[in-house]
């Protein structure tokens, strides 16, 4: 029998569950997870673009772009704790930026991430797909210029896992995520 759960967890929760057997295969954000056991697959890359509140100077007008040192006044509210892929891929794109975010709120996971948003607690950086989730008060802006920080995608496996329905399963997801990345483009 085949059993699919979904679940979210931080990079942390996510290699304790494969130590403990609790998990087979997992899709990360943390694609540099250092543990010998795992092997992580890159699936995806993907811009990251800002998320404003929507009462935020630069969220509204005909600006659909926005240089990310143009942010360095504000407040930023991320996802995860130091460590986390997309907690550090913030903080490196602003310090390439020029500055080095004020943090004003973390949160352990990005809907609650996109809420304080949408409260106008300060804004965020997430990968581009996450603009098709629509919270009433977040308005989301491409970065232009440099830096241009990116969310890497990944699939986590145990090393030598010997189950044939785990490798399959792993083999199906890599095909589907090279056929969308060839359909992108085209």
């Amino acid at each position: 029998m085949v059993s699919l759960t979904l679940e979210e967890g931080l990079s942390h929760d996510v290699r304790e569950r494969f130590s403990h057997d609790q998990m087979d295969v997992a899709f990360v954000r943390a694609v540099s997870m250092h543990d010998d056991k795992l092997i992580i697959s890159p699936l995806l890359e993907e811009p990251m673009i800002v998320a404003l509140p929507s009462v935020h100077a630069m969220a509204s007008g005909r600006q659909t772009a926005i240089a990310l040192k143009r942010l360095a006044s504000d407040s930023f509210v991320l996802y995860g704790p130091p460590g986390t892929a997309l907690y550090d891929e913030t903080v490196v794109a602003c310090r390439a930026a020029g500055f080095s975010p004020r943090i004003g709120q973390q949160a352990p996971r990005i809907t609650s991430t996109l809420g304080l948003v949408a409260a106008g607690l300060g804004l965020t950086l997430v990968p581009e797909s996450v603009q098709n989730v629509s919270i009433d008060g977040v308005v989301y802006r491409r970065l232009k210029g440099a830096p241009q920080p990116k969310a890497v995608l990944g699939l986590a496996s145990r090393r030598g896992d010997p189950s044939a329905v785990v490798r399959q399963f792993l083999n199906h997801v890599k095909h589907a995520a090279r056929l969308y990345q060839n359909s992108l483009r085209a």
